[in-house]
């Protein structure tokens, strides 16, 4: 929190991502229209950077709308002082938040990191336990899933395209547009059901869980989709 005389002029922080090593993630930052154009925003990102760095954090990451009003960017200044203080793009969303309005998220990273880390592949069992429309999104749509004690030597390892289509049915009767999917990307079992039902490949957020272990993001447009499979 920015604050002058008792007068709050700004507001930001930053939340810790669950089941990751040290990564963080930027929150929700504002600063008071009357006071913009004054450096406060730097201001009040840099105390939160040092703050982090305090923390001892590796990776933060921050996302931004490409919203526009009359053909403004809204959120211009904000992407061009993430990326003065060093942030880059690694993930572009189209139409995340709605048709047109996408979501950009930038990486920073605290710690140079090695290029000699590598992450076993595996092959866990994953089944998908729900879907719910994504916060903040109009008809944006994810699945959760979880990882299951092995079936055996023979058994399902992990999901199918006909698991994909049923949930891809349930979010079109539900009125969804889009379906975003993330996954890490030591699984190597899920990209073939995943191709085969139309998912493609948006980009990858680099050592996300950790060193080494990047977040693979996957898109899936609702418009042309077909009736299930009987």
């Amino acid at each position: 929190m920015l604050v002058d005389d008792e007068t709050v002029l700004g507001i930001s922080g930053y939340r810790e991502v669950e089941n990751c090593d040290g990564t963080y993630y930027l929150s929700w930052t504002y600063l008071d229209e009357k006071y913009r154009g004054q450096g406060l925003g730097k201001k009040m990102l840099g105390n939160v950077l040092d703050r982090l760095r305090e923390l001892d954090a590796r990776k933060i990451f921050v996302k931004v709308s490409d919203y526009q009003e009359d053909g403004i960017s809204i959120y211009a200044a904000a992407l061009s002082m993430y990326k003065s203080f060093g942030f880059e793009v690694e993930v572009v969303g189209e139409d995340f938040y709605d048709q047109g309005e996408s979501q950009t998220i930038l990486g920073l990273e605290f710690k140079p990191q090695s290029d000699e880390i590598v992450v076993a592949d595996e092959k866990p069992v994953i089944r998908f336990n729900g879907l719910f429309e994504i916060a903040e999104t109009d008809g944006a749509y994810t699945f959760e899933w979880i990882v299951e004690k092995s079936t055996g030597l023979f058994g399902k390892r992990s999901f199918s395209p006909e698991d994909l289509e049923v949930g891809i049915g349930s979010v079109k009767e539900q009125g969804g547009r889009k379906i975003f999917l993330t996954f890490p990307s030591n699984l190597v079992l899920i990209h073939r059901p995943l191709q085969a039902v139309g998912f493609k490949y948006v980009g990858q957020l680099r050592d996300y869980y950790e060193e080494g272990l990047h977040e693979l993001h996957f898109s899936h447009d609702l418009e042309g989709v077909g009736e299930l499979s009987e």
